[in-house]
């Protein structure tokens, strides 16, 4: 689960003040903080969002603690009363990452046959087209900002197509993303953010009724929405608002990841011009350097898990039920793991990043995203050779959403 920068901090060390998530300077550079916890406190003993909890921040420990079973993402109270009992509440009970098994798992096999490698390649040809037409429209624009122009648009698109959304309903999907995912935040909302989360689950939860009845029945179960309609019709099925809700979090969710890895690849590779070369004389490295910004810059931070039963991580018992956030960023740049982790290296063999999670929440879109920046890279830059970085991007002051606000390009000419 997410943890919000807009989220009622309060600190409270029980080691050195090495991490203060309310410090602008940390929210602009993370990684040397996170090298110090990773080295002089593994197993932070802290507090946010007014709930005391342990921040891991080691590789192995992130990991492990991924893959076992006995962490659950949902806590005894549930649904969290600071969320209410209406749309929003209902979206967070019903959304995919905060299922447990078997719930979660029953979901997660549905949507499974939608994301297998023949599905996904069959993809390929409509999403070359998406991506060319994107790439078109930049031609002869001279300077842009890569965030507004294109990571906000391109996987906008990608994901009106996955869910048969007419292209036209792009802008007005989207508008109500932030207001939703706060709910999948840690600690309070205001009330004027709780109810902007209602109103945005309201409409998703009547957007998609409509899809479902429109598509009901025209769709083969490989299909994303297909399956899942297929699913709400068979006895003893989901029911129509778990179908609704899937629906929502998987455009919420392919969204995200799409747009803040599109702008973080294109930066860290403009940054590196060496690794750059790399990538214009073998396009076939794409695949890696998608994966390697995913470990270098990941699109989340931070996840969270609940204890089932006492574990011990780095000599230090941690009691059942003690809430644990997963530092994922940390952990991709642990040297435990990788050799010289703050280096960008589209050569680097070890590419098991955590961005995509791990064991049963592992995302089930993650040979989507990666066919997406095995597409769009090579092309972008063969298409505006000369592009460059005009000014020092913005990053969002989020502790968990640490991703480019702004990314001003000079595309130079088109080829």
């Amino acid at each position: 689960m997410p943890l919000h920068r807009g989220d009622s901090y309060a600190p409270k060390m029980t080691r050195a003040a090495i991490f203060d998530p309310t410090d602008p300077a940390f929210l602009r550079d993370r990684y040397p903080v996170y090298r110090r916890l990773r080295d002089e406190a593994p197993v932070l003993r802290t507090e946010l969002g007014g709930r005391p909890c342990v921040i891991l921040t080691r590789y192995a420990d992130v990991d492990r603690l991924l893959r076992d079973e006995r962490a659950r993402v949902r806590s005894d109270e549930g649904v969290p009363e600071h969320l209410g009992t209406g749309p929003a509440a209902a979206f967070y009970r019903n959304s995919l990452p905060c299922l447990d098994p078997p719930e979660h798992t029953r979901l997660r096999k549905l949507i499974a046959p939608a994301f297998t490698p023949r599905t996904v390649h069959a993809m390929r040809s409509w999403l070359t087209e998406l991506v060319d037409a994107q790439l078109a429209e930049l031609a002869g624009r001279g300077e842009v900002d890569f965030v507004a122009d294109v990571a906000a648009v391109l996987p906008a698109r990608i994901a009106c197509r996955l869910l048969h959304a007419p292209d036209s309903d792009a802008g007005e999907l989207l508008r109500h993303v932030p207001a939703l995912n706060a709910v999948l935040g840690q600690g309070g909302l205001t009330p004027e953010a709780r109810t902007a989360a209602d109103e945005a689950a309201r409409f998703y939860f009547d957007y998609f009724t409509d899809v479902v009845g429109t598509l009901r029945g025209t769709l083969p179960e490989d299909d994303l929405v297909g399956a899942l309609v297929a699913a709400a019709d068979s006895d003893g099925g989901l029911g129509h608002a778990a179908v609704v809700t899937a629906l929502t979090g998987l455009l919420m969710a392919s969204y995200h990841t799409t747009r803040v890895a599109l702008a973080a690849a294109v930066f860290a590779l403009l940054e590196h011009p060496g690794q750059l070369a790399a990538l214009r004389a073998d396009p076939g490295l794409a695949t890696n350097a998608w994966d390697e910004t995913l470990r270098y810059d990941a699109p989340i931070h931070f996840l969270w898990r609940d204890l089932a039963i006492p574990l011990t991580f780095a000599g230090e018992r941690l009691e059942a039920g003690t809430h644990v956030v997963l530092g994922l960023a940390a952990a991709n740049r642990d040297e435990r793991r990788f050799a010289d982790p703050d280096r960008f290296d589209l050569a680097r063999a070890d590419r098991r990043h955590l961005a995509f999670a791990a064991g049963a929440h592992y995302c089930p879109g993650a040979p989507l995203s990666r066919l997406e920046g095995e597409i769009f890279l090579p092309r972008f830059f063969a298409r505006f050779p000369d592009a460059q970085v005009t000014r020092q991007p913005e990053r969002q002051l989020d502790l968990t959403f640490a991703e480019l606000r702004s990314l001003h390009l000079d595309l130079g000419r088109a080829a």
